[in-house]
């Protein structure tokens, strides 16, 4: 069995485990869609658009990790947009804490300046983490309070949540 790593490019949940994946119109697994977006090869509600999904995950989020539900459909919004079905395109995220690579302002350096195509710029520069003894429970930590302070979500709950959106980052299997 193989390890499902990334988020379904439709809603953004995270594709943990197979049970969590869509299904082609072959019956094959979705290596980019999870079960409640796509099955068949096709979306289960092929007229939904970038707001009424975050609207649903919103819901989901609120729910799950105790936050305003204004503010989850904002964080919904804002990471929904970036996804495949939504911008026509793949746009990476940092292997380190899932930051969306938008742009080459987003993206650290290597060490011949170039912009990296794994790592953001609050992560890695020239070439190196910025914090190279960051363990994954720290950086859930830092992060976690980030989350509950800018999203008005308990800390526990923060911490759930940037540990299940970060533990299959590359930096961090």
């Amino acid at each position: 069995m193989s390890t499902i790593n990334g988020v379904c490019q439709s809603c953004g949940m995270p594709l943990m485990s197979p049970a969590d994946q869509g299904t082609e119109s072959d019956g094959t697994p979705s290596i980019q869609y999870c079960t409640y977006c796509y099955q068949n090869g096709k979306f289960t509600d092929p007229t939904a658009t970038v707001e009424q999904m975050a609207e649903k995950a919103g819901e989901v989020i609120s729910k799950m990790y105790e936050m305003p539900l204004d503010r989850a459909k904002e964080l919904s919004r804002m990471q929904i947009q970036n996804l495949v079905r939504w911008s026509g395109r793949v746009i990476p995220s940092c292997e380190s804490c899932g930051m969306p690579l938008i742009s080459d302002h987003d993206a650290g350096t290597e060490k011949d300046e170039t912009p990296s195509t794994k790592y953001c710029t609050y992560c890695y520069q020239n070439g190196a983490f910025t914090e190279p003894d960051l363990t994954h429970e720290t950086m859930i930590q830092k992060y976690a309070a980030i989350f509950a302070s800018q999203y008005g979500m308990p800390v526990h709950k923060a911490e759930q949540m940037v540990s299940q959106f970060t533990s299959s980052l590359p930096r961090w299997r």
